[in-house]
């Protein structure tokens, strides 16, 4: 399944993978040069998927199919990522489940 990319500014998309279901949805946040392709996030999403809940995982900019240089990120960068994601792309309460910088 190709990605989906939520368009921040003219220079900056983040890439990510979005699972319809019920909520609480949940949101996967990776850790530091970690991108939405690992174990873990690809475990979740099958649970996810098996329990019928909403799940998105994504890449901070910088990371894996997002725009950016990763040596241009910061934490704070990385955290507006994160918030984009609760606010655009995800329907009604989230369960943030996160790894190593993601948590």
């Amino acid at each position: 399944m190709p990605h989906r990319f939520l368009q921040l500014s003219s220079e900056r998309r983040l890439a990510y993978d979005h699972v319809p279901g019920k909520a609480p949805g949940v949101l996967f946040c990776g850790g530091y040069t970690s991108d939405m392709t690992g174990t873990k996030a690809r475990a979740l999403e099958a649970f996810c998927r098996a329990e019928g809940r909403a799940f998105v995982r994504f890449d901070y900019s910088g990371h894996g199919a997002s725009s950016g240089e990763f040596a241009d990120g910061t934490i704070g960068g990385w955290a507006e990522d994160a918030l984009a994601m609760v606010d655009r792309v995800i329907d009604g309460p989230v369960l943030v489940v996160g790894s190593s910088m993601g948590g």
